[in-house]
């Protein structure tokens, strides 16, 4: 399962997510998105875990939890369609009847 974690301390760095999500199972890999130029964080990242139970537990106690006086959001991340940035399964079709 991916993991949205969002609101994220700017200093923050990958290791301490990882840290932070190990209580709940293994972690397969996190990653903290950054900009391209500055290399400065976005303030949020993905954390991916194998074991779906483990991450729901995560994401239950995590979100809306706090880091550094930070309020977090953590959810289970959703990923747009590459061929026009809308949600999967929610694309509207058009009407083919004319008026």
């Amino acid at each position: 399962m991916v993991i949205y974690v969002g609101n994220l301390p700017y200093d923050m760095e990958e290791d301490e997510l990882i840290e932070m999500f190990e209580e709940y199972g293994a972690v397969r890999s996190a990653k903290i998105v950054r900009d391209q130029i500055t290399n400065r964080s976005r303030g949020y990242a993905f954390v991916k875990m194998d074991d779906r139970a483990a991450a729901k537990r995560a994401i239950e106690d995590w979100d809306q939890g706090s880091i550094d006086d930070q309020i977090i959001k953590v959810q289970e991340a959703k990923f747009s369609n590459k061929m026009g940035n809308k949600p999967e399964g929610k694309s509207k079709k058009r009407s083919s009847k004319r008026i």
